[in-house]
């Protein structure tokens, strides 16, 4: 495999520097830290948003499919946010901060996301560093530095498992010149404890899976990401492994059409860059329902390669579609990058 070279005291002068922009951006139309606005006795509460993303890449399109899991009373089902007409994303785990008994509104993450995103993608104005940061890169410090404002009113004990992130993103996008990609970033947290039960919060620099295109030799097929963290032992099956079982709930929906039955094939023979996205997103649109309880929320969208992103379940409010912007110049093939092709 080929992978262009990172160097991460290039990254860290980078980040040093959108640490400050995001100070400066954050000041003026963000809210407060909870911390800085109620008396210390005042604690943060924290509403996760549990579900499971689907993923599929066709070779027209790459598909995301989002939905709930029933899980704690008072979780969120995760939304889609439109991040540019090539790039869409989901936030699981810590999206919505409440203090109690304040009149404020509780601060959603996910309703911030795109204007995080906007921001530290908006290079105008900023120097032209040589090797700065990719845009997956941007994107996640960007988010890590708001993360760490309202993580520092965390006090109290936070009961995570080992593996299980703060705060997981998942980014799906299309860039001319080099193809569709998946990322999955994790954000986990360290807590110290300064006595009388209470505990200083810090959010870890987050970490980066690059989940499609896959390593060389791996499947390109269906990929789903969980939050809480998935236990392939004890959670519900994935899609994939229904499809690779035979499940009878999916044996019509698979053979319903041509197309269908074609690109499914295509899907569980590890070739999904060979399939039709239509295909796929009616089997999707047919699949999921067959095989989650009835109650389950679920969205489906996808960003095509040549008319960007398209709603195909919408949320019951669907924000509105963005124009696609086929001039936008690519990312510098030689900067820093953490990204890998499929097949090199």
């Amino acid at each position: 495999m080929t992978t262009r070279s990172f160097d991460p005291r290039l990254f860290y002068r980078f980040s040093l520097f959108l640490i400050s922009v995001f100070f400066c951006v954050y000041s003026w139309f963000a809210p407060a830290p909870a911390s800085a606005q109620e008396p210390a006795d005042q604690e943060v509460a924290v509403n996760l948003s549990e579900g499971r993303v689907v993923i599929c890449a066709a070779k027209d399109a790459i598909l995301l499919v989002a939905m709930d899991t029933r899980g704690e009373a008072g979780s969120l089902p995760p939304a889609i946010t439109i991040l540019s007409a090539e790039r869409i994303g989901v936030m699981m785990g810590a999206v919505e901060w409440v203090l109690p008994d304040s009149k404020d509104k509780p601060i959603r993450l996910n309703d911030e996301f795109k204007s995080i995103v906007g921001a530290a993608l908006n290079t105008s104005g900023r120097p032209d560093y040589a090797g700065a940061a990719n845009d997956i890169e941007s994107i996640g410090v960007a988010v890590l530095e708001r993360l760490r404002l309202l993580a520092g009113s965390l006090h109290h004990k936070v009961n995570l498992a080992e593996d299980e992130p703060l705060l997981r993103v998942v980014l799906v996008d299309y860039l001319r010149d080099y193809g569709p990609e998946a990322w999955a970033i994790d954000y986990h947290i360290r807590q110290d404890a300064l006595g009388n039960d209470i505990w200083r919060t810090r959010v870890l620099r987050p970490g980066y899976n690059q989940i499609y295109p896959p390593e060389k030799g791996r499947p390109h097929t269906l990929m789903e990401v969980r939050y809480p963290p998935e236990n392939r032992a004890t959670d519900a099956p994935e899609l994939l492994d229904l499809l690779q079982q035979n499940d009878p709930r999916l044996a019509g929906i698979r053979a319903s059409s041509a197309i269908v039955a074609k690109s499914v094939g295509f899907v569980t023979d590890g070739q999904s860059q060979k399939s039709e996205a239509a295909g796929v997103a009616t089997f999707l649109k047919a699949a999921l329902p067959a095989v989650t309880p009835p109650e389950t929320k679920l969205t489906m969208a996808m960003v095509d390669f040549d008319r960007g992103f398209q709603w195909i379940i919408e949320p019951p409010q669907a924000p509105a579609q963005p124009p696609s912007n086929k001039e936008k110049t690519p990312a510098e093939p030689e900067r820093p990058t953490l990204r890998h092709k499929s097949g090199s």
